[in-house]
C-alpha cells in the first residue's frame, strides 16, 4: 500500500489488480459516482466487473466523448473519500466503457476544508482577467489580430534597408517553403541569392535548401535574378519552444531587393519579433465584467460557471486566472487561482474548477477570503438551526379540533 499527500489531506493507494475488484465489486458497483475532471458535469455507475483482473464496464449518464486510453477518475465519498483512477480500454456503445482500474486512493481523512454549496447568488465571481501562457490563434480572432499588429509596428514593418516586412499566418494555400517551416520551426534564409553558398547553410536554425528542394541550386539563383530578389527570410514566430509538438501560427516574411540580409541584421529581427509576440499575446487576454455563479467554495478553492464564449473556448488547465471575490454585501476579494479542471456541458456552459493561489502577495486576500468564509458557515449553520427549530415547534403545536 502506497501513500500520497495532498494540501492538508493524506490517501492511502491501492494498486492490486484483486483488492481493486473487490473494493469496486462490494462498495462501487451500483453506485452513483462522480466523474472528475473535464467530464464533471456527467455521472457513472459500475454495471460489471470481471473477475480479480481490475477490469470494469463502467456507463455514464450522458453520451460521453472518452477516448480510448484516457485517464479517468471516479469519486465516491462512504465512510471516507474513494478515487478510482481508471484507463478506458475501449467503447462498448455510446454511454459504456470497459475500463482497466488502475488504483484505489482512500483519503486517510475527510476534508479539513469543508465546501459550501452557494445558493441566491450569496457568493459570486467577476472581472475575470485571464491571459493565455500559451497562444492559441483561431480563425475569428486571427485577421483581427494581424490588422492590429500592422498597425502598430507599421513604421518597423517598413525596413529602411529591406523594404517591406510582412507578418502573416501560415495557412494550407501557401508555398512548400512556408510548410516546411512552420513544420521544421527553423528559418528559411538566403543570405545573398546569386550565391550557390547562400543555399548550403548548415548552421540547426535555418532550413537546409538541398535537404528540402533538391540540389538544382541554379534554377533558384535565376528564379531569384528573375524577381530582383536579392536576399529572403522566413521567421517562425508564436510556438511553444519547450513544446517540440508545438507548431508556429504566424511568421515574419522578407524578400529584400535592394540590401542582403546579413548574419548581423537577424539579432534586430528576431528582437522585433519577440515585440510583435508579447504584443499579440497581450491582445489575447479575456476581460469579463460579467456576473459569474460560484456553486461550490472552500479555502483552498472554488468552482464557478461560465457562460461568456470567449472565455469559454480560450482557457486551458494548469494556467491561471485572476478575478474578484464577492460576498453579497462585503468588498471585492481580489483573487488569484490555478485552473485545476474544465468541463462544458450540454447546455454550453464552462464549470471551472479553481485552485487559490498561495504566496506573499495573496496572504490580505486569502485572510478576508477565510473571514468571510467563517461568517456565511455561521450564517448558513444559523439558518439550518432556525429551519429546525421551526419544524419542531410546528409538530409540537396544538392541533386544530375539527368542527
Amino acid at each position: 500500500m502506497n501513500r500520497r499527500e495532498t494540501y492538508k489531506r493524506s490517501w492511502d493507494i491501492l494498486s492490486d489488480p484483486s483488492a481493486i475488484s473487490r473494493i469496486a465489486g462490494s462498495f462501487l458497483y451500483s453506485e452513483e459516482l462522480i466523474v472528475k475532471g473535464r467530464h464533471s458535469d456527467n455521472k457513472a455507475i459500475i454495471t460489471e466487473t470481471f473477475g480479480d483482473s481490475g477490469q470494469i464496464a463502467v456507463r455514464f449518464q450522458q453520451r460521453s466523448s472518452i477516448s480510448s486510453d484516457e485517464k479517468v477518475i471516479l469519486q465516491k465519498t462512504l465512510r471516507h473519500h474513494l478515487e478510482l483512477n481508471c484507463r478506458t480500454i475501449r467503447r462498448l456503445n455510446d454511454f459504456e466503457f470497459l475500463m482497466q482500474a488502475e488504483s484505489v486512493c482512500i483519503a486517510k481523512t475527510n476534508r479539513k476544508e469543508e465546501r459550501l454549496r452557494i445558493k441566491n447568488d450569496s457568493v459570486f465571481a467577476t472581472n475575470i482577467v485571464y491571459h493565455p501562457e500559451r497562444f492559441e490563434l483561431n480563425r475569428h480572432i486571427s485577421p483581427n489580430v494581424i490588422r492590429d499588429i500592422l498597425e502598430t509596428f507599421k513604421e518597423e514593418l517598413k525596413h529602411p534597408k529591406f523594404g517591406e516586412i510582412n507578418v502573416g499566418l501560415f495557412h494550407s494555400a501557401q508555398e512548400s517553403k512556408f510548410e516546411i517551416v512552420r513544420k521544421t520551426r527553423k528559418s528559411f534564409y538566403i543570405q545573398n541569392t546569386s550565391e550557390p553558398s547562400s543555399y548550403t547553410e548548415v548552421l540547426p536554425q535555418f532550413v537546409n535548401y538541398i535537404t528540402y528542394f533538391g540540389k538544382n541550386i541554379l534554377s533558384a539563383i535565376r528564379r531569384y535574378k528573375n524577381e530582383s530578389i536579392i536576399s529572403e527570410l522566413i521567421l517562425p514566430i508564436l510556438y511553444d519552444k519547450d513544446d517540440k509538438d508545438s507548431f508556429p501560427k504566424a511568421y515574419l516574411w522578407i524578400r529584400s531587393a535592394q540590401e542582403p540580409i546579413l548574419a548581423e541584421d537577424l539579432s534586430e529581427l528576431y528582437a522585433l519579433s519577440e515585440r510583435i509576440i508579447t504584443t499579440i499575446q497581450n491582445s489575447d487576454s479575456i476581460k469579463a465584467t460579467d456576473r459569474f455563479d460560484v456553486i461550490d467554495i472552500s479555502e483552498s478553492g472554488v468552482k464557478i460557471r461560465i457562460r461568456q464564449k470567449d472565455i469559454l473556448y480560450n482557457v486551458y488547465r494548469n494556467e491561471s486566472l485572476k478575478f474578484d471575490l464577492v460576498f453579497k454585501g462585503r468588498p471585492p476579494i481580489q483573487m488569484n487561482a490555478k485552473i485545476c479542471w474544465r468541463s462544458i456541458d450540454r447546455n454550453g456552459k464552462l464549470f471551472l474548477g479553481l485552485k487559490f493561489i498561495y504566496d506573499q502577495n495573496q496572504l490580505s486576500s486569502l485572510r478576508k477570503l477565510e473571514y468571510n468564509l467563517q461568517s456565511l458557515r455561521n450564517r448558513m449553520n444559523s439558518e439550518r438551526s432556525h429551519a429546525t427549530v421551526v419544524k419542531i415547534y410546528r409538530i409540537l403545536g396544538p392541533r386544530k379540533r375539527k368542527s
